[in-house]
């Protein structure tokens, strides 16, 4: 072959087998891109659900040591039953049973919350739950004799669920089907200690 018709042919571009091969890099490298985004989208959103779940954990604690405040024992006759919104649960559905907590209108209270971690109350049919709380309440007592060891304190566990696939959760599922199925739903556990209103104690 002439210089000339070498010169020729190597000005006449690229070959099959190097575009294939270019192509072959680049879909590697693009599949590797995609796989990152992916990853750092499940990252993302699995940290979102738990900043947001813990906030609404946190908000039903708080809720719970306000409604301790109507639990003040006047002339020592027990009114959880009688005056709580949530803590009367101790008794309906004793430890170590979860319950859901019932909505509360009023104080603008619910269960269930939508992505945001806004509370749905009923009614409201512009959200869909993504979260739904659970609540477990105890009070200590002597494992020998049965009798109470705190008069004045309860230890509440709050447990704020969602799907992992992200799809829309039913509240009303039962708190022990949760339990069982741990691959399904993501939680978030919180347990505090709730006293009950003493300035009665004191007149």
């Amino acid at each position: 072959m002439s210089a000339a018709r070498a010169r020729r042919a190597a000005s006449g571009g690229y070959t099959l087998i190097e575009v294939m091969a270019a192509l072959g890099v680049l879909a590697i490298g693009a599949t590797g891109v995609l796989a990152l985004q992916k990853a750092t989208l499940i990252s993302n959103t699995n940290a979102r659900n738990l900043v947001i779940a813990n906030n609404i954990a946190m908000t039903w604690a708080e809720r719970l040591r306000v409604d301790a405040l109507q639990w003040n024992e006047p002339m020592r006759v027990p009114d959880l039953d009688g005056d709580t919104d949530w803590l009367r649960l101790i008794n309906a559905s004793p430890f170590p049973a979860k319950v859901t907590p019932p909505p509360d209108i009023a104080l603008g209270a619910a269960p269930s919350a939508d992505v945001f971690g806004t509370d749905i109350l009923a009614g409201d049919t512009t959200s869909q739950p993504a979260f739904c709380t659970h609540v477990r309440l105890r009070q200590f007592n002597d494992p020998a004799t049965g009798t109470r060891i705190w008069d004045s304190l309860i230890r509440a566990e709050i447990r704020v669920i969602w799907e992992r696939n992200g799809d829309p959760i039913n509240c009303a599922i039962d708190p022990v089907n949760v339990d069982q199925n741990p691959e399904r739903f993501g939680a978030v556990y919180l347990t505090t200690g709730i006293l009950r209103n003493t300035s009665e104690d004191r007149r």
